[in-house]
């Protein structure tokens, strides 16, 4: 008699089994309804008037690409890069030079207010209320 007994489970585990699987068939509906919505969405995206001229736009900035690739490459773009490079290299010099200028500002700014607010708290508040 104690076999059988150690061989069945408890009807606790049998419920909680039936929910799990359940739970488990519920998920996997799920799963399956969005995979099919996901599906469906892109392919209306890929059929809308927006992806279409989308995909023409890319397809012509891709040729653009790929001909300044091999402008590069055949040497007739070094002189305008070298070019580019030096009129680049002024204007960031200019700008972190200005940069530094306002940075050095702002600091002078965040000191002098730091200090008039040192002095705020280090006057003598007239509490008492009576006169100067």
């Amino acid at each position: 008699m104690n076999e059988n007994n150690e061989n069945k489970e408890p009807k606790g585990n049998d419920q909680f089994s039936e929910k799990a699987d359940e739970l488990i068939n519920k998920g996997k509906k799920l799963a399956d309804k969005a995979e099919d919505f996901i599906n469906d969405t892109a392919n209306q995206v890929k059929e809308s008037e927006v992806f279409v001229k989308a995909s023409g736009f890319f397809g012509k900035v891709s040729n653009f690409l790929d001909q300044k690739s091999d402008e590069f490459h055949s040497g007739e773009m070094g002189d305008k890069f070298e070019a580019f490079k030096g009129k680049t290299e002024s204007q960031v010099t200019d700008l972190i030079q200005k940069v530094k200028e306002a940075g050095i500002k702002i600091g002078d700014t965040v000191d002098e207010q730091i200090e008039a607010l040192k002095g705020k708290k280090d006057k003598p508040e007239n509490r008492d209320g009576g006169g100067i």
